[in-house]
């Protein structure tokens, strides 16, 4: 899943640089509001720990209500109007919260109500983009570019909380909120500047009569299930989802409150967490090929349980004590992108087109699916345990992740080969596998 030796680098290629670009900038975005949403519902609107709790299900619950039915139907149709449009949607949701704040009219059912029209259109996004990638690109070079676009995720994460927190500073949170409302228009303007797809040579490609939502959904569903390496790796990143979901749910709320970090510090603590992520991304096929896929993968889920467990024991504030949560952050975030990136290629690369979207959107339910529930225990474990307690048990807890990777077959394998993918999308295209357990088994698993 490494770039052939020889090949031009992607930002030389057209298409790729815009859809580089219009990822890039929205991303930025996203991170602006990562910090200025649930500070506007803490400072401004003076939200209690179960109201963040709500405000951080909100975002993801979309992926659990609507996730299978989108994939199934983006392998129906083309991807690219979908990602213009879910940008524009987005775009236009945001800015309402500023202008509400400015006619002095803002309210936690409206931070809600928003937070839950972004979150829907994010799964359009999401979904249509992973499944929009290996036309633009190729699949021989899907790990190279991942890990390109999670090297800007992960230096918007950088750059982009320690923006926000500065600017919060000097202006207010709903105000910085608008600025991820234009990096929206602007990411749909790159994607216009992208070429027409062609809907997926899928269910409508058959000769027999076009499959109900429900079975083509099924079909999706059960290549996850029978896939030796989806199966666990999708497993794992519930656990992770769930438990990193129930400490997020407190987490501004216990550098402000137990803390007592300003927008400056919480800014700097996310930034240097955001840098972690930067380094685990730019080094993710490095230390694949040093260490094995498997046991990078065991060792990429154990570190937010590390990091967070180091959170959950500092107290006060003091250069020291921000430094310490900094650090924290970093360990905590380093081997997030190692993880992403291995697995959303590898299953990228394996998958056929037509069923990509399907396959897509099954990971991403069950997984965001549980960041939902996470952030709903995490608000509810916040206003009964106290927030640290809720940071310490959540830390314990994800290291289930780690524990089940390591118990798995995964521990063993040392790289995730593309030539079963080649030939599972050879016996795909050519014979339009319907049986589940064929399926299965012509797309085999790692060696």
């Amino acid at each position: 899943m490494t770039a052939e030796a020889g090949k031009s680098s992607l930002f030389r290629q057209r298409n790729f640089l815009l859809l580089w670009s219009s990822q890039s900038m929205s991303l930025f975005g996203t991170q602006l509001t990562y910090v200025a949403l649930p500070l506007t519902a803490v400072v401004i609107l003076h939200a209690s720990p179960l109201q963040t709790g709500i405000l951080g299900a909100l975002t993801t619950l979309p992926f659990l209500l609507f996730g299978l039915g989108v994939g199934a139907l983006l392998d129906r149709h083309r991807r690219r109007p979908v990602l213009i449009a879910a940008d524009a949607v987005r775009a236009v949701a945001l800015a309402w919260i500023p202008i509400a704040y400015a006619l002095d009219m803002l309210s936690i059912s409206q931070l809600f109500a928003v937070a839950f029209v972004v979150g829907t259109m994010s799964v359009l996004f999401d979904l249509a983009y992973q499944s929009y990638l290996p036309t633009v690109v190729g699949r021989p070079r899907l790990m190279e570019a991942n890990a390109k676009v999670q090297v800007s995720e992960s230096m918007a994460e950088v750059a982009g909380p320690g923006a926000a927190g500065a600017l919060i500073g000097l202006l207010s949170a709903p105000l910085v909120i608008a600025a991820d409302a234009v990096t929206y228009v602007l990411s749909s303007v790159a994607v216009l500047g992208l070429p027409a797809d062609d809907s997926p040579a899928g269910d409508q490609g058959r000769t027999d009569a076009t499959p109900s939502l429900w079975t083509s959904i099924r079909e999706g569903i059960d290549v996850v299930r029978h896939h030796p390496v989806l199966r666990w790796c999708t497993a794992a990143a519930v656990l992770a989802n769930l438990f990193e979901s129930a400490l997020l749910a407190v987490f501004f709320l216990f550098l402000v409150r137990d803390l007592g970090f300003g927008s400056t510090e919480v800014g700097l603590v996310v930034a240097v967490g955001g840098a972690g992520a930067v380094v685990g991304a730019l080094f993710v096929e490095r230390l694949t090929r040093l260490l094995g896929a498997g046991p990078m993968l065991v060792a990429a889920m154990a570190l937010p349980g590390v990091g967070y467990l180091i959170l959950g024991s500092v107290h006060g504030a003091s250069a020291w004590t921000v430094g310490v949560a900094a650090t924290a952050n970093f360990v905590a975030l380093f081997g997030l992108p190692i993880f992403n990136v291995t697995v959303i290629s590898f299953r990228q690369v394996v998958t056929p087109d037509r069923l990509l979207g399907r396959v897509n959107a099954t990971v991403r339910t069950f997984a965001w699916s549980a960041l939902s529930v996470g952030s709903l225990i995490g608000g509810a474990l916040g206003s009964t345990l106290g927030l640290r307690g809720t940071v310490l048990l959540s830390a314990c807890g994800g290291f289930l992740a780690s524990l089940l990777l390591f118990f798995s077959p995964l521990r063993g394998v040392r790289r995730l080969d593309e030539d079963e993918a080649a030939k599972a999308e050879a016996d795909a295209d050519s014979a339009h596998l319907t049986d589940t357990e064929e399926l299965s088994e012509s797309m085999g698993g790692p060696r």
